[in-house]
């Protein structure tokens, strides 16, 4: 099945991913954008109808959350203290390190 995944900060703002209809999970969503954009799996954070799910559900299957063919995700960022990005867009005085934004 294709679910449209919304990504903040990418270029192309929705993928559109393939995910096994039956054994797909949560799990494999952030393994694919991991894959593909390289945010770490730990610091992605899955919204299904404006309810965000936390770490605990990454291998439920989609089955779980009533995912269908062309469901809308939306993936969010965790960024524990800050963007890393050493630009103060964080807040925390630019002094952190990161590679996702």
């Amino acid at each position: 099945m294709k679910v449209n995944c919304q990504l903040p900060n990418i270029n192309e703002n929705t993928l559109e991913l393939d995910i096994d209809k039956d054994s797909g999970s949560i799990n494999d969503i952030k393994s694919m954008i991991y894959n593909l954009h390289g945010v770490p799996i730990e610091h992605q954070i899955i919204e299904i109808d404006n309810k965000k799910l936390p770490s605990k559900f990454d291998k439920k299957k989609l089955s779980n959350f009533k995912v269908t063919d062309s469901t809308n995700i939306r993936v969010l960022y965790d960024l524990n203290g800050g963007c890393g990005a050493g630009c103060d867009c964080c807040g925390l005085g630019g002094g952190c390190r990161c590679e996702i934004l």
